[in-house]
């Protein structure tokens, strides 16, 4: 019996597939930029990370603002939160895996996230969309459908901003000694992460199979993330910090929002991200659904808060005329117009968006948002509903 093999059948042949290490480091590596799925996994708090796209290989990273590349980060990626992922590949038989690599993701994280330019690293997306024949909103929709080019540019300085990261270690094979100090680290800091990832390598018979193991997620870890990532926004915590990162003809429509969903809503859900988060449910067509979801923004002078409407939720579960209907009316904004037959086309994949200083001070735009609720709210007719009840949204947590 092989206890370090993989057993895969193949019609009715069952192949054996062995572990081998890595030719050289530079195989791994672009194992790791061809399928950068394999390290994705989970986050420290349990939460999944889902995709990744590559930033680029051999990132540099400068050491003061504005300067020349002072080191090279073996890979920068990004997750579907916005969320920075610093990589750092070495194979076990690199001696230089069990002390002198830690100093190096600690040099490339600290700089990164104070000297690495939003535009850089959004220019750097673009190109590697170009090459594969892709725009980069295309590219980054690729983590998640509903997401908004802009916004989650915002939401990736924001994270920069506030030293959100995930470091990675990975390896054929993680030494003792350093699963040790990526266990002490991701206890210590927060909100940044630190995990290793182990990734054998099985071939045979023409087949290569990628295992990875994560490391770091100690119970303790887990629990200094939540304690610090986790707590939901409420009401009152996210009207404070409203008022503070908008203008007052924003915040009035921030507040009209949510006495609507008082007066003729069914609830609120409340995210737990870095910037506060809310989504206002309606009961439609005599279904429980999300109808928008607000996002105030990070606490800097370049961001802006925003609102996007659950149109492909609300396709998945009400009749999808009642849908058509919401959306012309949201074509009265102008800024929507496009973006809303760009949602219609892609089949109500697309959820379309708008910022709150484009509209606020526009008080037919703003009557709009509310006429389009109005539709929603309508006695149903006897048309039969679809749609799977009062489920949470395929939604991102608001950043």
């Amino acid at each position: 019996m092989n206890d370090e093999g993989i057993f895969l059948t193949s019609g009715d042949v069952l192949q054996v597939l062995v572990q081998q290490p890595y030719a050289s480091e530079q195989v791994l590596q672009r194992a790791l930029a061809d399928h950068p799925e394999v390290i994705a996994g989970p986050t420290t708090a349990g939460e999944e990370a889902g995709r990744l796209i590559l930033v680029r290989r051999e990132m540099g990273v400068p050491g003061v603002a504005g300067g020349p590349a002072v080191w090279s980060l073996d890979h920068l990626f990004l997750d579907a939160e916005g969320v920075p992922v610093v990589v750092e590949v070495k194979r076990s038989t690199d001696t230089r895996i069990r002390r002198e690599v830690v100093g190096q993701m600690l040099d490339y994280a600290a700089n990164g996230v104070k000297y690495w330019p939003v535009a850089t690293l959004r220019t750097s997306v673009e190109e590697r969309a170009a090459a594969k024949g892709l725009t980069g909103e295309e590219l980054v929709a690729s983590l998640r459908t509903d997401i908004d080019a802009d916004e989650y540019w915002q939401t990736v300085e924001a994270n920069l901003a506030a030293g959100r990261i995930r470091m990675l270690f990975v390896a054929d094979s993680l030494p003792p000694e350093l699963v040790r100090i990526i266990e002490f680290l991701n206890e210590q800091m927060s909100p940044a992460e630190v995990l290793g990832v182990e990734l054998r390598q099985y071939v045979g018979d023409g087949h290569t199979v990628y295992v990875p193991r994560v490391v770091g997620r100690t119970s303790a870890a887990v629990a200094a993330k939540v304690s610090s990532t986790g707590q939901l926004w409420t009401e009152d915590l996210l009207l404070e910090a409203a008022r503070s990162r908008t203008t007052p003809s924003e915040f009035s429509l921030i507040e009209r929002l949510f006495e609507d969903v008082h007066r003729r809503g069914v609830k609120f859900g409340w995210g737990k991200g870095v910037t506060p988060g809310a989504s206002g449910w309606y009961s439609a067509a005599g279904v429980t659904s999300p109808v928008w979801n607000l996002n105030v923004g990070a606490d800097n002078p370049t961001a802006r808060a925003y609102l996007y409407f659950y149109l492909g939720e609300l396709a998945n579960r009400i009749p999808v005329g009642l849908v058509e209907r919401m959306a012309e009316v949201l074509k009265r904004i102008p800024s929507m117009s496009a973006k809303i037959d760009e949602a219609r086309t892609s089949g109500w994949k697309k959820y379309p968006s708008v910022y709150l200083d484009e509209i606020a001070r526009a008080p037919t735009e703003v009557e709009a948002i509310f006429q389009a609720i109005d539709v929603l709210l309508e006695p149903p007719d006897t048309r039969p509903t679809i749609g799977t009840g009062d489920r949470e949204p395929h939604m991102p947590t608001p950043q």
